[in-house]
């Protein structure tokens, strides 16, 4: 049996090699110009508005990484299932969903989404009203699902590119022009992140982290570009790897990976089994929930990148955040979803992206541009399939993110948590730089690493211990009342067939 383990593990890693380099050395070319997948595909489907280049860049990523990991996916599948058998698991699925200790998890994340699900309905029927006017009813129709490649994003869970598209008539604050302006570098977005956290009380980087972090992308244009944070588990030694660029987006990936540094940090004093997150879904959460507190409109502006905060700019900012964060939650449902389903034997080889292509179109209202081949994998464009991550903890981590946020909220300003009082500002508004409470919470939520339950964890700093979706539908509360009163106002069909 410890032979049959050693060999599974032995193939697993020389498949799954096969199947990570299939996607990290990818490129598509066009007219001498050749692009990788992160962050150059990502950023063409963000910025361009031709129909055709958009359908370029979506077809060409999918024909380059797709079929050349179709015959290696079967086989990864069947080595981790073997190996999850060995260990008395039914498959590698139910071996994933235990790390993150939720009995009947299934079940668990498919009622979250059901409370939030009517707030991603709207925004995308006001999205698809507003991308018909754009592009005509013939393209995008008015009453059925989204065509993938139009909503600004390669793998349709970020919607941010769009907002002019949504308020064609107001005045766009552009972040990432308000970086160029203020002369931002690279660094200096680290350095405005490492001040939001030290503002909170919590550790600077360190030496290691300065000297050894790679911010922008190498010289030798090689590997991967995929925002990443490390724990070499030596003294003071913690790293971040980026190709970055003076970008919203990036500055955004900046404080994620700086939150998993962060709780790096916290945890290094416990032992050795312990130095690890509450469960995977909180390591994702620790610099989404801080990044809610530095778009904060109040914190933009300390920062010089916006010039007021006025109820104008309150909606701009708001529903900027919405179609960033949103569009991900059925997205982060769907992928692993789809993955158990394979793991199980549900979904065999020859269904894998059909039914990869019912999820999406079921969960995120969205159907490929072009009809798609039985050789086809679409899966394999994402990042986390070819790299074999797990991915519902992006899910949990959405919802958790502004249960986070809200506590450090309540911290800083009544001074305690969970107790049902309200606060004197939208959730939105609530500005937490500077606060050492805030910081307390979540650094005695951090240190604990995974010493206990993760419901324990999230009580310190919540004063709740279970995923809870209404701190998110309190936030973007406003945005609820915006989205239906465009319903209302132009008579926007809801829903999709």
């Amino acid at each position: 049996m410890y032979q049959v383990r050693v060999v599974c593990f032995s193939e697993l890693n020389t498949v799954l090699g096969l199947l990570q380099n299939t996607y990290s050395n990818a490129r598509v070319c066009r007219r001498d110009v050749c692009y990788r997948g992160e962050p150059d595909l990502e950023r063409l489907m963000a910025e361009s508005r031709d129909p055709a280049e958009l359908l370029w860049g979506w077809q060409e990523w999918r024909r380059a990484v797709g079929p050349p990991s179709r015959h290696l996916y079967p086989v990864v599948v069947g080595l981790m299932n073997q190996a999850a058998r060995n260990n008395d698991y039914r498959d590698i699925g139910e071996c994933w969903r235990e790390e993150l200790e939720t009995p009947n998890l299934e079940h668990v994340v498919e009622e979250l989404y059901r409370q939030v699900e009517p707030l991603y309905t709207l925004l995308h029927a006001v999205v698809r009203f507003r991308l018909a006017q754009f592009y005509g009813e013939e393209t995008v129709p008015l009453t059925g699902p989204i065509p993938a490649h139009l909503l600004g994003n390669m793998w349709a869970q970020n919607w941010e590119a769009l907002l002019d598209l949504l308020l064609p008539d107001q005045k766009m604050m552009n972040l990432t022009s308000a970086l160029h302006a203020r002369n931002y570098t690279t660094v200096d977005m680290v350095r405005h992140a490492e001040d939001f956290y030290t503002s909170l009380g919590l550790e600077r980087m360190t030496h290691s982290f300065w000297t050894h972090s790679q911010i922008e992308r190498p010289a030798d244009n090689n590997g991967t570009c995929h925002g990443t944070a490390a724990n070499m588990y030596q003294s003071g030694d913690y790293r971040m790897l980026l190709c970055a660029e003076v970008n919203a987006e990036d500055f955004y990936v900046i404080h994620h990976e700086m939150g998993h540094v962060e709780y790096y940090m916290a945890y290094r004093n416990q032992p050795t089994v312990f130095q690890e997150g509450a469960n995977s879904a909180f390591q994702e959460a620790v610099g989404d929930s801080v990044m809610y507190g530095v778009v904060a409109p109040q914190h933009l502006q300390r920062l010089g990148l916006i010039n007021d905060t006025s109820q104008d700019n309150d909606l701009v900012l708001l529903l900027r955040q919405a179609l960033f964060k949103l569009p991900q939650l059925p997205f982060g449902l769907l992928v692993d979803k789809w993955r158990w389903s394979v793991f199980r034997g549900d979904t065999p080889p020859e269904q894998y992206n059909i039914d990869w292509w019912e999820l999406k179109r079921h969960y995120q209202g969205i159907v490929p541009p072009i009809p798609r081949a039985d050789d086809d994998f679409d899966p394999a464009a994402k990042f986390h399939i070819p790299d074999n991550t797990p991915y519902i903890r992006y899910f949990l981590s959405d919802i958790l993110q502004v249960q986070m946020f809200k506590g450090m909220c309540e911290a800083a300003v009544l001074g305690r948590v969970g107790t049902g009082e309200a606060l004197p500002m939208p959730l939105h508004r609530c500005d937490i730089y500077g606060s050492k409470q805030a910081g307390k919470r979540l650094r005695g939520m951090m240190s604990m690493g995974s010493s206990q339950p993760w419901g324990k964890a999230l009580q310190i700093l919540t004063g709740n211990s279970y995923y809870d979706v209404k701190p998110l539908l309190q936030y973007y509360e406003p945005i609820y009342r915006w989205l239906q009163a465009q319903i209302q106002r132009y008579n926007i069909p809801v829903g999709w067939e």
